[in-house]
């Protein structure tokens, strides 16, 4: 390779070096050169991070970039890094590139090497913006990693938004190996710094991915952060997860979804089947299947862990994941007999474990993302229309009615313990003159009167509850609770129900209803006997009346 080959490679990497593998810098053009250069990193994720500097050549870097009396930075750096790269292709490249002998030990041509296995092998400097390939980030980590693993490496640690002055050279960056199982952590890939040149500022290549989790309501089949169901009903449940804008700095890269499920609420599973068939899993548009190996799931204490132990593994090249990729886990549940009433609601929370450091490959976690499931309480009062006396014994069916918000419902008898059923479930009241019903949801509901107890008139219609619930999707919240009752064929309440709507409680969620019936009253009716005596004299003396007339009669013939 000529002389002029060569200087117009060294450009290149060079150039390569300052282009491509500072993301997001921005320039600050120097005046002249200098011994030293100063850099600021910029950091926006895993706050208070701190980066070890490793100055692998020593450089005369000019304002436009350009390197020239490369030397090694040391002796102990140029053993590690001479190693490091005879142990990647080094001595192959030689082969093809310089057969010359005696250019092994160059710190030039070891830093040509280095910048091509970064940069690719290309003259043309606009060639340089173009994105570096999986084989050049895996050889920038594994020399981050060689590095890190020597001890008798000199580094300076430097932290994050400070002003670092150094040498000019060619300098590598790494996010020093802190904590883990920190939320919102990220570490940041490897910074190739030629110090000296025209960059004074760059950003930390890192970032974290994002989870969120909604539940669908089924009055309006809308996903968002809050619903109400009636016990047992089924609740369709989705996870969303990112992946960092740096995915694609990882060699490896383990994500896992650890969602909580409320005691009130359990997983819907198949009778007879595992967790996995209950579960719908996407990694893009692609539904993909629990297997066990790439991909696990567990239900333990009702809690659901859904674990992709390699996010980079080569099953998954077929799906080409990238840093747009978003995973989706879809899921239903229902409440069970711990569910909470009214306003606490029963929360449902997820967040995700991640590894947060392309070189330690450490774990973080998100904070969490949460929603909440609502159900209301029904209380039914049955007293005497003039004496307000608790009547027991009345029996009452409840139906959600055929225009109710939530259409699976319709036509459906409420059961005891507050879920829906096609037969119908009579409730009765107790000594005190009522019943309760726990887990409804909202809508509108006919209440019958089924059994009337002896004595009493039985109503002349059925009532309708309208119960009518206000969330906030965005806070997980229950906001309002409202009710309405009126007579099934839409006339006006006060002259068609003998019911009303005594008291609403929105942090209770509960409804109380007062219903009235009025009671049979014989009349009492005296003299019953003194009449029928009295018309069995009339009887008689009208007999003996008719008697003498014909007996006067007969004697005035005879004479």
């Amino acid at each position: 390779m000529s002389r002029r080959k060569h200087r117009a490679l060294h450009a290149s990497v060079m150039a390569c070096l300052s282009l491509t593998l500072l993301a997001g810098m921005a320039s600050a053009p120097r005046l002249a050169l200098a011994d030293t250069g100063t850099i600021t990193i910029r950091q926006h994720h895993n706050q208070g991070a701190t980066y070890d500097a490793y100055q692998l050549f020593e450089a005369r870097i000019s304002p436009d970039d350009k390197a020239t009396r490369i030397r090694w930075a040391s002796e102990d750096m140029k053993a590690t890094l001479l190693a490091f790269i005879d142990a990647n292709g080094y001595a192959e490249w030689l082969a093809r590139e310089h057969p010359d002998e005696g250019l092994h030990d160059r710190a030039q041509v070891a830093a040509e090497f280095i910048g091509e296995s970064i940069c690719g092998s290309s003259t043309d400097v606009g060639a340089a913006t173009t994105p570096r390939t999986t084989a050049a980030l895996s050889f920038s980590q594994a020399l981050a990693r060689a590095l890190a693993s020597d001890a008798s490496i000199e580094h300076e640690t430097v932290p994050s938004q400070t002003c670092f002055t150094g040498e000019q050279g060619l300098w590598l960056f790494v996010t020093t190996d802190s904590t883990t199982e920190a939320a919102d952590e990220a570490g940041s890939a490897p910074m190739w710094i030629p110090l000296g040149g025209s960059v004074s500022e760059i950003d930390e290549k890192s970032s974290v991915p994002t989870v969120d989790k909604e539940v669908r309501e089924d009055s309006t089949g809308r996903w968002g952060k809050a619903a109400d169901a009636n016990t047992a009903q089924d609740l369709s449940y989705r996870l969303t997860g990112t992946l960092p804008t740096n995915f694609g700095a990882f060699d490896s890269y383990h994500y896992r979804f650890t969602d909580k499920l409320d005691p009130g609420l359990r997983l819907s599973i198949p009778e007879g089947e595992d967790v996995s068939e209950a579960l719908t899993v996407r990694v893009g548009d692609h539904e993909v299947a629990v297997d066990g190996d790439k991909l696990s799931a567990s239900l333990t204490d009702n809690v659901l862990v859904v674990d992709f132990a390699d996010l980079k593994d080569q099953a998954w090249n077929a799906l080409a994941i990238d840093k747009d990729t978003t995973i989706t886990v879809e899921y239903t549940a229902h409440m069970n007999d711990q569910r909470v009433i009214g306003s606490a609601g029963n929360p449902n929370s997820v967040h995700l474990t991640y590894t947060d450091d392309p070189i330690s490959g450490g774990d973080g976690h998100t904070d969490e993302a949460t929603v909440r499931v609502f159900a209301y309480r029904l209380a039914l009062t049955k007293v005497d229309e003039q004496t307000g006396e608790p009547i027991p014994g009345a029996g009452f069916t409840i139906r959600v009615r055929d225009d109710s918000s939530d259409e699976g419902s319709r036509g459906l008898f409420v059961q005891a313990d507050g879920s829906l059923a096609s037969s119908a479930h009579e409730f009765a009241t107790s000594a005190g003159g009522t019943f309760e019903v726990l887990g409804l949801d909202e809508g509108t509901y006919v209440i019958s009167e089924t059994t009337v107890p002896e004595g009493y008139v039985p109503p002349a219609h059925d009532i309708a509850l309208t119960v009518d619930s206000e969330l906030d999707g965005q806070a997980a919240s229950l906001s309002r609770l409202s009710s309405s009752i009126c007579g099934t064929d839409g006339e006006d309440a006060e002259s068609v129900c003998v019911a009303e709507v005594s008291a609403v409680d929105g942090n209770a969620g509960s409804l109380s209803v007062r219903m009235t019936n009025e009671r049979w009253l014989l009349m009492p009716l005296t003299g019953r006997a003194g009449l029928r005596g009295s018309a069995w004299i009339g009887v008689g003396l009208m007999a003996s009346a008719a008697f003498g007339l014909v007996a006067r009669h007969a004697l005035r013939r005879r004479f």
